[in-house]
C-alpha cells in the first residue's frame, strides 16, 4: 500500500490504499475516492527512475485517506497479519456471554453509509479456530463459491470488498464451518446452513451500528451461535442418567442443555423470550428475524425441558401485538405429551404461558 500509480486506460492516477486480492487494488484519487482497479490497468510510478521523472506527476491524497491507510497498516502490524486480518478487541472477548460467528458489512465512507464501497468481514468471536466455506445462491437456485479459508480464534477477516451493485450477491447463500481446538472433551460437529439477509437493510442509515466487535459502523449479522450449537450437540451425546433422580447425566465440562440456564428451581424453569434478554444487540434485527429467533429459542428450550426431565416451564412472551403468543400457542397445540395454559396473572400478568410435562412427573 502507498504506491503511487498511473491509470493506463484513462487520465490521472493516485495512491494504492488497499490490496483487495491478487488481481485488484483500491486506488485513492486526488478527490479521496477509492476506485477498485485491476493491477493490469495500472503503472507503478517511481519518482527516482527515468519513467517517474518523465511523467513527473504528483497525485496527492487527502489527509483523511492517508490516515485510514496508516490505521490499516498499524492494525495489520499489531495483529501480525496482512491488512485484511485483525484480532478482536480483548475487552470484547473478555466480556462476551456467548461465542458467535458474524458476517459484517462495513462502509468505507463512515459519514455516508448508504453509498460507496463496503468491506465484507467474517468475525470469529469464538475460542475455536474455524475453517469456513461460503457460497452465493444464484437466481436459478444454484450455488457459486464466494470464499473459503481459515480464521483463528477471536479474529476477523475481510473476505471481500464490493460496490453497492454487488451487495445482492451476499443476501442469500450457504455456509459451512469446521471447528478446531488443541484440547476438547467434545468434537463439535460440522455446521452447514443456508442464510438469507434482508437487502433493504443496506439502504437504511440507521441499520449501520457500532458494536463492541467493530471500531466502525456496520451491519452485523449473526451466522451462528456456537454456544447454543455446542449445547445441542452435547445434549444429543449425553442421555438422561435417571428419570427417578430428575437430573441429567453429568458431562466432563459440566455444561448442560440450554434449559438449565433458565432453571428457577429443581425441574422447573422460567424463560423470558423478550429479544433483549436473548440477544446482546438486537438493533440490527428486522421484525421477522426477531420473531424467528424467539420461535426457535422457544422450541429449543421446550425440547430440552422434555428431554431433561423438567416438569414445568414458564415462557414469558409479553403483551405486544399478540403475534409471538400466537406462534407459541400454535406450536404447543401440535405438541403431544404436554399441558399448557395462561401462567398465573398475579405473578406474570397476561404475558406468559405455563407448560407442564406430565410424563416427567
Amino acid at each position: 500500500m502507498g504506491d503511487q500509480v498511473k491509470f493506463l486506460n484513462t487520465t490521472g492516477g493516485g495512491v494504492v490504499t488497499k490490496i483487495i486480492d491478487t488481481r485488484m487494488v483500491l486506488v485513492a484519487d486526488q478527490d479521496g475516492f477509492e476506485v477498485p482497479t485491476l493491477n493490469a490497468e495500472l503503472i507503478k510510478i517511481d519518482p527516482t527512475d527515468a519513467g517517474g521523472r518523465f511523467f513527473r506527476e504528483e497525485f496527492s491524497v487527502p489527509s483523511s485517506t492517508r490516515k485510514e491507510m496508516t490505521d490499516r497498516e498499524s492494525q495489520a502490524t499489531e495483529s501480525g497479519t496482512d491488512a485484511g486480518v485483525g484480532l478482536l478487541d480483548p475487552r470484547a472477548v473478555r466480556t462476551r456471554t456467548s461465542e458467535d460467528i458474524f458476517l459484517a458489512f462495513i462502509p468505507h465512507d463512515q459519514k455516508w453509509m448508504i453509498a460507496g464501497m463496503l468491506d465484507i468481514c467474517l468475525i470469529n468471536n469464538t475460542s475455536y479456530d474455524v475453517i469456513y466455506n461460503i457460497f452465493h445462491r444464484t437466481s436459478s437456485g444454484h450455488y457459486t463459491g464466494a470464499d473459503y479459508g481459515s480464521l483463528v480464534a477471536n479474529s476477523k477477516y475481510i473476505i471481500a470488498t464490493v460496490n453497492r451493485e454487488s451487495l445482492s450477491d451476499w443476501t442469500e447463500g450457504s455456509l459451512q464451518f469446521l471447528f478446531h481446538k488443541e484440547h476438547l472433551d467434545l468434537v463439535v460437529p460440522p455446521f452447514d446452513s443456508d442464510f438469507q439477509i434482508d437487502g433493504k437493510k443496506f439502504h437504511k442509515e440507521g441499520a449501520y451500528k457500532e458494536t463492541s466487535l467493530l471500531k466502525e459502523k456496520g451491519i452485523v449479522i449473526r451466522l451462528l451461535s456456537l454456544t447454543s450449537y455446542i449445547e445441542e450437540a452435547r445434549a444429543k451425546s449425553n442421555p438422561v442418567a435417571s428419570v427417578d433422580s430428575g437430573t441429567p447425566a453429568p458431562d466432563k465440562s459440566q455444561e448442560r442443555p440450554i434449559i438449565f440456564t433458565h432453571q428457577s428451581e429443581p425441574r422447573k424453569a422460567i424463560v423470558d423470550l423478550h429479544i433483549h434478554e436473548l440477544v446482546e444487540d438486537p438493533s440490527n434485527l428486522q421484525k421477522n428475524e426477531i420473531l424467528e429467533f424467539q420461535r426457535n429459542y422457544f422450541i429449543r428450550c421446550l425440547d430440552a425441558a422434555m428431554a431433561n426431565n423438567f416438569i414445568n416451564v414458564i415462557f414469558i412472551h409479553g403483551v405486544g401485538d399478540g403475534i409471538l403468543r400466537g406462534v407459541l400457542t400454535g406450536y404447543l397445540e401440535k405438541t403431544e405429551g404436554i399441558e399448557w395454559f395462561d401462567a398465573p396473572m398475579a405473578l406474570y400478568g397476561v404475558g406468559a404461558i405455563e407448560v407442564r410435562i406430565p410424563h416427567n412427573r
